[in-house]
């Protein structure tokens, strides 16, 4: 790619992100998805690696809280079902 093609791309990501085009965000990021992988080694500046390190942390902590959120509504989901599949013996009670 070339820089003017990178910058056009750069552009559309800034109007796809401040303009909060949600219907847009997939294709957004499998474009930067690409080129990240395409690099093996980046140079940026330690400005630009810290905000990438702080969204990066906040990526990780959210998908952590979803995943344990998914996993208490399995766990209750199971218990219900195993619940159901062998209620109580009333008669001991």
């Amino acid at each position: 790619m070339t820089q003017k093609e990178l910058s056009h791309l750069i552009f559309l990501s800034e109007v796809v992100l401040t303009g909060k085009k949600k219907s847009l965000m997939d294709e957004t990021l499998q474009c930067l998805l690409y080129i990240v992988k395409s690099v093996e080694e980046v140079e940026l500046p330690d400005t630009v690696v810290d905000q990438i390190e702080c969204l990066m942390a906040m990526i990780e902590s959210d998908l952590r809280d979803e995943n344990e959120r998914m996993q208490e509504i399995r766990g209750h989901l199971d218990w219900k079902q195993k619940r159901k599949r062998n209620p109580p013996d009333l008669d001991r009670l």
